[in-house]
């Protein structure tokens, strides 16, 4: 890669740069010594991040950013179609084009080791805790997180050629690029059915991305188990697994567990954010740093001081003394556990949803229906489309009429958005601004 991009590429076009993962890679290619510019629909805080090292960056997609650049080749996003007019351009100008997950492969082939963590949930919060502890132990990695780590205030750390710590999607498999020393698989669920059959095909993707690694860390009842080619791997949870939590104590907001390691005693850890569920996201960052000889204290630094990722468990405003958060999630599992979490932390907990695509609420249906049992009151927003168009059964109007919630309401407009959170925060210990869309954005800027 390093000598493809010194002799042959010297100009880089990003198409779609403002994606947390874009741009993120536009600074990351920028440090090999590229130059970077790059095209998106609105100048997000992504964009506003990267502003100053990048060349151009063109608001709206249109073939004469393409002809006025000129670059030597050209990333896109896997949500950018065929008929891009820059991605049309360029491959007739015969400019090389390149999706992002292709990119991120060849970039991966510049490190020593690569890490790169997948799953249906908790990899963006895993990748950080993992990254947080290489950093403690002084390893100087390099990171690539589909979010932004508070610790490292970014979704980058540029750090040396020995270790590459990358978040790794699955969303049209384009984590089947990345060749790694360790692949993490957190857990497997039904997502992203708009480009899998099923959840049979769904994980034969994460076998390949396994299978295309030389250590494998995954849950110990994983039915990805049997099919794994990889001679090595550790697993993590309860019941005989490699590692496993134990003597699990809510502290002041956190968490002190016991981790064993092959049945033996570790050592005690403490993590100090919310969510119970972020004990097995960090005994996977345990077994990975064990898998490369991290001591056991700068293993517990890393969890220690983790501060989290924007937007899960974000605290974004006050409101007449209820707080506001803010959780990415966006999958019935994410919500419920997120539900919980407050409930069990706060009390009344005023639930805020924006439904992400129309196929995952299809595919999902059944499962969102029944997802918001530990809010007080449920506001379903208007659907994030994204790539999508608009399909009835998917929409929040059809979702909102199925849910299975006697206090709900339906809310399709901003300032209407705005005037419920204001109006009703008081009624509730916590307003939980829950999913993946532009809700964050219009709340957190409106409160």
């Amino acid at each position: 890669m390093m000598n493809i991009l010194k002799n042959d590429v010297k100009k880089v076009f990003f198409i779609g740069i403002g994606g947390i993962s874009m741009s993120a890679l536009a600074r990351l290619i920028h440090s090999f010594g590229v130059e970077i510019a790059g095209s998106d629909m609105s100048a997000n805080d992504q964009i506003k991040s990267i502003k100053d090292i990048c060349k151009k960056i063109y608001i709206g997609h249109s073939e004469s950013n393409i002809l006025e650049y000129t670059p030597d080749l050209v990333v896109y996003t896997g949500a950018i179609k065929d008929n891009n007019p820059e991605l049309k351009m360029a491959r007739e100008l015969g400019i090389p084009t390149m999706e992002r997950s292709e990119f991120l492969g060849l970039i991966c082939d510049v490190y020593q080791n690569v890490i790169a963590i997948s799953g249906t949930h908790g990899k963006t919060s895993t990748t950080a805790m993992i990254s947080n502890i290489f950093v403690c132990a002084g390893l100087n990695p390099t990171v690539h997180i589909g979010g932004v780590s508070v610790n490292f205030e970014s979704n980058l750390v540029v750090g040396g050629r020995d270790y590459f710590i990358t978040e790794a999607c699955e969303y049209k498999r384009s984590f089947e690029y990345i060749r790694s020393k360790c692949a993490v698989v957190t857990n497997i669920e039904c997502d992203h059915m708009d480009c899998y059959s099923s959840l049979k095909d769904l994980e034969k993707s994460f076998i390949k991305f396994l299978n295309n690694s030389q250590i494998g860390v995954v849950e110990s009842d994983s039915t990805l188990l049997k099919s794994i080619d990889t001679k090595l791997y550790y697993t993590v949870g309860p019941n005989g697994a490699n590692f496993e939590a134990k003597d699990i104590v809510k502290v002041d907001g956190g968490y002190k567990f016991t981790v064993y390691e092959n049945g033996e005693f570790l050592a005690n850890f403490r993590l100090n954010i919310m969510g119970e569920y972020n004990i097995k996201n960090a005994l996977v960052s345990i077994a990975v740093a064990r898998v490369f000889g991290i001591d056991i204290l700068s293993i517990y630094d890393g969890l220690n001081s983790y501060a989290g990722v924007e937007r899960r468990n974000e605290k974004i405003g006050q409101i007449d003394g209820t707080l506001v958060y803010a959780d990415y999630c966006h999958h019935p599992t994410e919500i419920a556990n997120s539900l919980a979490n407050f409930k069990e932390n706060f009390g009344r907990v005023l639930c805020i949803f924006q439904p992400h695509t129309y196929t995952r609420t299809v595919a999902l249906f059944k499962d969102f229906c029944g997802c918001f049992g530990d809010a007080k009151k449920v506001v379903i927003y208007k659907t994030y489309a994204a790539r999508e168009e608009y399909k009835f059964e998917g929409s929040e109007t059809y979702l909102y009429g199925k849910i299975k919630h006697k206090n709900k309401q339906l809310c399709i407009d901003e300032k209407e958005l705005i005037n419920i959170v204001k109006s009703e925060a008081k009624n509730y210990d916590v307003v939980a601004i829950l999913g993946a869309g532009d809700m964050y954005n219009i709340v957190k800027n409106g409160i």
